[in-house]
Order: C-alpha cells, then sequence, then structure tokens
C-alpha cells in the first residue's frame, strides 16, 4: 500500500508540472487531470482504512 501511494503521488506531481510549466495550463483546463487528482485522493484517504482494517 506504500509503494502504491508513492507512486501515485510521484505520477500526480508530473502530471501536475506538465500542466502547468509545460502547458501553461489550469487545473480547471484540464479534466484529465482532474480525473488523475480524483482518484489519489480517493486511494489516500481510504488507505489508513484499509490499514486499521487489516
Amino acid at each position: 500500500m506504500d509503494l502504491t501511494r508513492v507512486i501515485m503521488a510521484t505520477d500526480l506531481m508530473a502530471n501536475w508540472y506538465a500542466a502547468y510549466s509545460i502547458q501553461h495550463s489550469d487545473f480547471s483546463a484540464q479534466p484529465g487531470l482532474q480525473r488523475l487528482t480524483a482518484f489519489p485522493v480517493l486511494v489516500f484517504t481510504t488507505g489508513p482504512l484499509d490499514m486499521q482494517l487489516g
């Protein structure tokens, strides 16, 4: 689970960097980035629950 969080965090940071620095775009103009942000938020918020139950 920890490795999953690290991979998601680095992938999300790379995508945010590409959207802001390379494409000079903002969050509202990137629907793909919005979806990519929603999934790690779900994993990070439900991950502690998984660790407590397991």
